[in-house]
Formats: C-alpha cells, structure tokens, sequence
C-alpha cells in the first residue's frame, strides 16, 4: 500500500492544511497538537487506497471510518452549521467515490474541496477559532476550490468555461472581504491570476506543461496561506498561544 499520495497536490493541500491551522495559534494543551498532527498523518497515509478503491466505483469504508473518527472530539465543540457543511460535502464526495466519477473534472473539484475543507476540523482539534478565523479559513477553501476548478478550465481535454474559477471566487471572496479588510492583501494575486485566466483562456494538453502549471499554483499558494495567515493573525484579537 502506498503511504505517500502519488498525487502531489493533495500532499501540499494537506501540508498546507496543518501548517495553516498550528499558525493560527498554538493551544496550550500539547495533546491537541498530537491530535491534529495524527488527524494529517491519517489523511497522507489514506488518500492513496482510497482513491484507487474508489476508481474502481466502490468506497473503502474502513478507512472513511477511521478518517471521520479523528474529528469525534469536536462534536461537541464545532458550531452546527460547521459539521452539516462537512458532512454535507463528505457525502458529495462518497457519492462520487461509489460511482467511479472521481477522475473527472467535478470529481477532482469535490475531492479537493473535502481535503482542502480539512483545515477546518483540524484547527477545532487545537481549540474553538474565532470569527476571524473562520472567514480566514473559509477564504482558504474558497481559494483551493477556486485553482481546482482553474486547473480543470486549463485542461484541453476538459470541457471546462475558462470563466467558472472567476465567477466561483469573486462572490466568495467578496463576502469573505468584508469580514476583515486585511483578506484584500492575500486575494490580490488569485484575483488577478483568475482574471487573466479568464481573458487569455489558454488551454494546455501535453504533461510537461500541466506539471509545470500545478508547480506554479502549489508555490503560489504557498504565499497565499502566508499572507492569509498574517491577515488573519493581525484582524483577530486571540492571543498566538492560546489558553
């Protein structure tokens, strides 16, 4: 069984994940770190069979199991509307899973949507966030989603209108802006890179230049996060180390 995700996007959205969530503020209890930390490890080690299990139309319902078990204890401290959003997009993705379709365009946007929505439950792990850390990390999901439906509508053999990635993100972070005028600062670049993905539209097909593209959206979003972080840190009134 293979450990490490072939599929290197979804390594970085994971890194990315538990670095977002641990920068937002460290809790003083370290077993909430483990608890975060093994939640990430669980994740990395399973996406792989899962993945190959469901592109043979059929859910590895152990492993779901276990990826869901590492999120029992906050049940009773995330926010409803939190837990009926990811319930809501586990079962999008599950459905998807259990009829094969996770290799096509709407697959890979579900999917990255869930994985990239895991900083969520992984930063309730480490203590309840604040209102500026929700819409931070609302921006963050926006933003994932946002590049895999960009990297659909780049694909030549995808039937993907080059303007969705534009109109999914600019009423998100939109919303989101109004929350924390500091967000503007980490939306500048997507905002302007979906844009002239709209205007241009060009399409690529050869496997060089889609490497080299998901190179460039994972460095970027790697700035992104920081700038996000430092937004988010800045607008909130928690303390780094929390009590």
């Amino acid at each position: 069984m293979r450990l490490i995700p072939r599929e290197w996007t979804i390594t970085g959205v994971l890194v990315t994940n538990l670095a977002a969530a641990l920068s937002l503020g460290l809790p003083a209890e370290l077993w909430r770190v483990a608890l975060a930390v093994a939640a990430f490890l669980v994740h990395l080690t399973t996406f792989s069979p899962l993945f190959e299990t469901a592109s043979r139309r059929a859910v590895h319902w152990p492993l779901v199991a276990l990826n869901g078990a590492v999120y029992i204890p906050i049940l009773w401290s995330a926010e409803l509307p939190i837990l009926a959003y990811l319930f809501a997009l586990s079962a999008v993705v599950l459905l998807v899973a259990s009829h094969g379709r996770v290799r096509t365009a709407y697959g890979y946007v579900a999917g990255l949507a869930l994985y990239a929505s895991l900083v969520i439950p992984m930063r309730y792990l480490l203590g309840r966030p604040d209102a500026a850390e929700l819409y931070g990390l609302a921006l963050y999901v926006a933003y994932f989603v946002a590049y895999a439906l960009y990297v659909e509508s780049r694909l030549a053999f995808r039937n993907v209108d080059c303007a969705v990635p534009l109109l999914f993100w600019a009423p998100a972070a939109g919303f989101l802006l109004g929350s924390n005028p500091l967000l503007v600062v980490p939306a500048a670049e997507p905002t302007a890179s979906l844009l002239q993905n709209y205007r241009r539209c060009q399409k690529v097909g050869d496997l060089e230049s889609i490497k080299k593209m998901g190179k460039s959206i994972l460095l970027r979003s790697f700035l992104f996060t920081a700038l996000l972080i430092a937004a988010v840190r800045l607008g909130s009134t928690r303390p780094f180390a929390m009590s």
